[in-house]
């Protein structure tokens, strides 16, 4: 008995020392409004890459995309197989109320965004001296560099576009994507 009640009075005074467990502290800086609804991206490049792009749509997201060249990239489906070289440019807007300090936009090649390989870039935005983007600013990315081969099931390919990630002070923010199969 006297066992049972010392081990019940350290168990007390263990539980009764730890901190009650708090909700996580929303930081103001993650709040953020979007201005306008987005444009409609402009893809432009060999048609038979243009054809294969889609823009994910990001409402909620702080960067749109405004326009993607793939100029001097190649592409080619066979026996189930994709290899390619893809070379771009990106134009952004910042359509959010706060400075950006960083960003990741993705290129996926593949049967869908979430299978197949993946080109991603990310960095500053904005020009080199100020390494950000201000609100309603637009810059220009260059990307899309690597290239590669993978699977191509039944020859069905697709090149998924899309903003991953935006970074500003105190804040990292992951937009939605939305795509209708």
């Amino acid at each position: 008995m006297k066992a049972l009640v010392s081990c019940l009075s350290v168990l007390l005074l263990v539980s009764g020392n730890t901190p009650p467990a708090q909700a996580p502290q929303t930081a103001d800086s993650c709040h953020f409004k979007v201005s306008g609804e987005l444009a409609k991206p402009t893809i432009s490049g060999p048609e038979d890459i243009t054809a294969l792009v889609h823009v994910i749509e990001q409402p909620d997201s702080p960067v749109e995309i405004l326009a993607i060249d793939f100029k001097d990239s190649w592409l080619s489906v066979a026996h189930e197989r994709v290899t390619e070289q893809l070379r771009c440019t990106m134009k952004i807007r910042n359509r959010s109320d706060q400075q950006v300090k960083a960003l990741e936009l993705y290129v996926i090649v593949g049967p869908s965004p979430s299978s197949g390989q993946g080109t991603g870039f990310g960095g500053f935005p904005g020009p080199a001296q100020t390494r950000s983007l201000a609100p309603g600013q637009e810059a220009d990315i260059i990307g899309c560099g690597g290239g590669g081969s993978g699977s191509a099931p039944g020859n069905h390919i697709r090149i998924f576009v899309f903003v991953d990630r935006v970074d500003w002070d105190g804040c990292l923010y992951v937009p939605s994507k939305r795509l209708a199969y």
